[in-house]
């Protein structure tokens, strides 16, 4: 089995699920099918969502967005993530985080970051 990594929404109850392998059937959640999200398609301020990967040495910094996104109780980054060949860094965000930032140690040099926004959804960059 490969590491799938894919993330999915329930349009009933707006939760929000990863799912790890593939071959499996489509996830459900309140009696339908659940609606897999493709990063960055969100009509939204880019600005504010997509992931920033910042590097010094194995030590990387990813910052949800160029501009700062608010970290408040109604609009919110919930994790973020860095793919580094077969591994993934996660770092969940709680209720009262003063920024979406996270800072992980990663020898890999080839990366990528995602990120989920409570209202906006699903962003990623290299």
């Amino acid at each position: 089995m490969s590491v799938k990594k894919a993330v999915y929404r329930c349009e009933v109850c707006a939760n929000v699920i990863e799912e790890l392998w593939d071959g499996r059937p489509e996830p459900e959640c309140c009696g339908q099918t659940m609606t897999k999200l493709e990063p960055n398609k969100t009509d939204a301020a880019t600005e504010k969502h997509v992931p920033v990967i910042e590097r010094d040495g194995n030590r990387v910094t990813v910052k949800v967005g160029e501009a700062p996104h608010p970290m408040t109780k109604e609009h919110y980054i919930l994790f973020v993530e860095v793919m580094a060949g077969d591994k993934v860094y996660r770092h969940d965000f709680k209720e009262g985080d003063e920024k979406a930032e996270a800072e992980f140690l990663i020898e890999a040099q080839d990366i990528a970051a995602r990120a989920f926004c409570n209202l906006h959804s699903f962003w990623s960059s290299k």
